[in-house]
C-alpha cells in the first residue's frame, strides 16, 4: 500500500510539474502575442499607417516614371506581397485572440481563405505600372501550394497581369535573389523594388543581424525612395529574427527575454 501510495504521489507531482511547464509556455506565447496588440491597432486603425502606405506608392510612382529605360528591355517593378501589396493583419489578430504562434498550417489555411485586403495605394500603383508600359513581378515567399488561392485573391482585389510569369512564389528558398536574377536574365530592366523587409531588395541582408541590416541601410541610403521603396510592418519580419542569433528556434520565454534586453532604455535619471 505504501509503495502504491508513493507511486501515486509521484504521478501527481509529475502531472503538476508538467502542467506548470505547459502553463508557463502558454503564458509566454500569450505574452509574445499580446506584445503585438498595439502594433496591430496601429496597422489596422491609424490614419498614419494609411498615409505612409499612400506616401510609399506615390514615391514609387515618381521613381518608376523617372527610371531610365533601356533599349529593348521593358521596365520592371518587383514587389513583395504580404504587408507590401496585401494586408494579412487579420491573421496576426487571430493569433492574438486564439493565443497561437505562427505556423505553416494555419498560415496556409488563411491564404486559402483568400481574405487578404489590398494595402492602401497598392492596386492603383500596380495598375499605373501596367498602363504605362511597365510590368510588375510579384515575388513572394508564399508556398507554391497556395499559388491558385494567391492568384484568386490578387485578381479579386484588382491587381493586373497576375499569371505564371509574373507571380513567383517560394520553391526551395526564402532568399529571393535567384528569382530577381532570373527576371533580369529574361531581359527585363528592374528599375524598382518594393517591400516591407530589407530582404525584398536582395540577398545582402538575408539571415543577417540587425546591426548588419542597419549597416546595409546606411551604405545604401541614397537608394531608398529611388530604387527601394519600404512599406512599414511592425508585426513581423527579419528585423525580429535579427534580434539574436537563432532567434526563431528559441523558446517563447527566451524570445521574451531577448525582446526586453534589446530595448534601449532611459535610466530614469538626469
Amino acid at each position: 500500500m505504501k509503495k502504491a501510495s508513493l507511486y501515486g504521489t509521484g504521478a501527481l507531482v509529475f502531472l503538476a510539474l508538467t502542467g506548470c511547464a505547459q502553463q508557463s509556455k502558454s503564458d509566454a506565447t500569450a505574452q509574445l502575442n499580446d506584445q503585438s496588440v498595439m502594433a496591430l491597432n496601429w496597422f489596422q486603425q491609424s490614419g498614419e499607417y494609411q498615409a505612409l502606405a499612400y506616401q510609399a506608392f506615390t514615391t514609387a510612382t515618381y521613381a518608376f516614371d523617372g527610371a531610365q529605360s533601356l533599349t529593348g528591355k521593358p521596365k520592371a517593378v518587383v514587389v513583395d506581397l504580404d504587408e507590401t501589396m496585401i494586408d494579412n493583419s487579420a491573421y496576426s489578430a487571430w493569433q492574438v485572440k486564439a493565443n497561437k504562434p505562427f505556423d505553416d498550417k494555419t498560415w496556409s489555411e488563411w491564404t486559402q481563405a483568400k481574405q487578404a485586403k489590398a494595402i492602401p495605394g497598392a492596386v492603383s500603383f500596380a495598375q499605373y505600372v501596367d498602363s504605362h508600359g511597365g510590368i510588375m513581378f510579384y515575388v513572394s515567399n508564399r508556398d507554391h501550394k497556395d499559388y491558385a488561392a494567391t492568384v484568386a485573391n490578387l485578381q479579386r482585389l484588382g491587381f493586373p497581369n497576375v499569371n505564371e510569369k509574373t507571380l513567383r512564389l517560394n520553391t526551395n528558398t526564402s532568399n529571393k535573389q535567384a528569382r530577381f536574377d532570373a527576371i533580369k536574365a529574361e531581359g527585363y530592366n528592374i528599375v524598382l523594388y518594393v517591400g516591407d523587409n530589407l530582404n525584398d531588395f536582395g540577398a545582402l541582408t538575408y539571415h543577417k543581424s540587425n546591426a548588419e541590416r542597419r549597416n546595409f541601410v546606411n551604405s545604401n541610403h541614397g537608394k531608398f525612395g529611388t530604387q527601394f521603396i519600404v512599406l512599414p510592418n511592425p508585426l513581423y519580419g527579419d528585423w525580429e529574427s535579427g534580434l539574436a542569433p537563432g532567434y526563431n528556434k528559441l523558446t517563447p520565454e527566451a524570445k521574451l527575454k531577448v525582446r526586453e534586453e534589446a530595448l534601449q532604455s532611459w535610466s530614469g535619471k538626469s
